[in-house]
């Protein structure tokens, strides 16, 4: 058996978010279902696409992702989605890389709930999120 098979509590994973001149502790609690996914942070969002915080081990690699983004930890279930395609990735410390992803379809769930909180946040705020590898069909 798994080690996941075993869990009695959600997966979590932490890492330190830099800010201006501090390092904030950020911890994302993974849904049931969803302990393979990878944890992250929005950090950036741009007209086409955003930039997602994430733990530097094991590198993002992959090209397809679904993004979810989890609105409340009590409930922990995402919200929101949207299909996602990694354009870089790059390290920012030992501990977290920072990735852009740019949307693949036009007005999904998810850009258009960042897009509303982004109009609305005057003080700095992060949403978390997970990313779930896809798999593109083959030409």
């Amino acid at each position: 058996m798994s080690g996941s098979d075993q869990r009695r509590f959600p997966r979590v994973e932490f890492f330190l978010l830099p800010a201006e001149h501090e390092q904030l502790p950020v911890w994302v609690i993974k849904p049931e279902g969803l302990a393979d996914a990878r944890g992250g942070v929005v950090v950036n969002l741009s007209e086409a696409g955003l930039q997602i915080l994430a733990e530097a081990e094991p590198a993002l690699d992959a090209q397809h992702y679904e993004l979810r983004l989890l609105l409340g930890e009590d409930e922990g279930v995402p919200l929101f989605s949207a299909a996602v395609r990694r354009v870089w990735s790059r390290p920012l410390s030992q501990l977290v890389q920072l990735s852009g992803f740019e949307f693949e379809s036009a007005n999904s769930q998810a850009e258009e709930f960042l897009l509303a909180q982004t109009a609305q946040i005057t003080a700095r705020q992060w949403v978390r999120c997970v990313l779930v590898e896809r798999m593109t069909a083959l030409a």
